[in-house]
């Protein structure tokens, strides 16, 4: 759903399911491009995450093209694989702690059905609409997990095709690695 710029409503405090529920239980592409799932471990002792971008701006752009032209294909590339969060994201959060009992199956599994649901939704929702990016910004907080940082509560402000600008959610949150941002999920609750 969108929202007009006046009288906007506050968004849900809630942007994605794992990270609340780790919390409970202790939140231009470079690289590869959007089209390569695979985690990119290249030649260099330090593995990079694929279908990253350098700004915020730019993977909201992107987004924001794909939903347009009705590319399901490159926004079902863009979030974070089973393997990137096997490697980057599970050993940093709270959840992995052997002590909490929670497999990173069961952590990877509903994270993984959510963001697939919500972009189901979206992509129903605003495909092949005419929509210019404007502007993102994050309402969420932001958290350090030491080698990486998640920006929750993603906005994306566009301008339809009859004029109006409004704030859409297409996404939830944002990982930024090594100076690089990547689409976490496309959960927004």
């Amino acid at each position: 759903m969108y929202r007009l710029l006046s009288g906007e409503a506050p968004r849900g405090s809630l942007a994605l399911l794992l990270f609340p529920l780790c919390l409970t239980i202790a939140p231009g592409c470079r690289g590869t491009s959007a089209d390569d799932s695979r985690v990119d471990v290249g030649s260099s002792d330090q593995p990079r995450l694929t279908a990253t971008f350098d700004s915020p701006e730019d993977l909201a752009r992107t987004v924001v093209a794909a939903v347009a032209r009705e590319d399901r294909e490159t926004l079902q590339r863009l979030p974070l694989s089973k393997d990137e969060f096997r490697l980057y994201v599970w050993p940093r959060l709270p959840a992995s702690n052997p002590e909490q009992g929670m497999p990173l199956e069961y952590a990877w599994g509903e994270l993984s059905q959510k963001s697939r649901g919500a972009l189901a939704q979206t992509f129903a929702r605003y495909k092949g609409r005419a929509l210019e990016y404007l502007a993102v910004e994050f309402e969420g907080e932001t958290t350090d997990y030491g080698t990486y940082k998640v920006h929750r509560d993603a906005r994306v402000q566009v301008r339809l095709d009859d004029g109006r600008q409004v704030w859409l959610d297409l996404f939830g949150s944002v990982m930024e690695w090594k100076g690089k941002y990547k689409l976490f999920s496309y959960v927004t609750d």
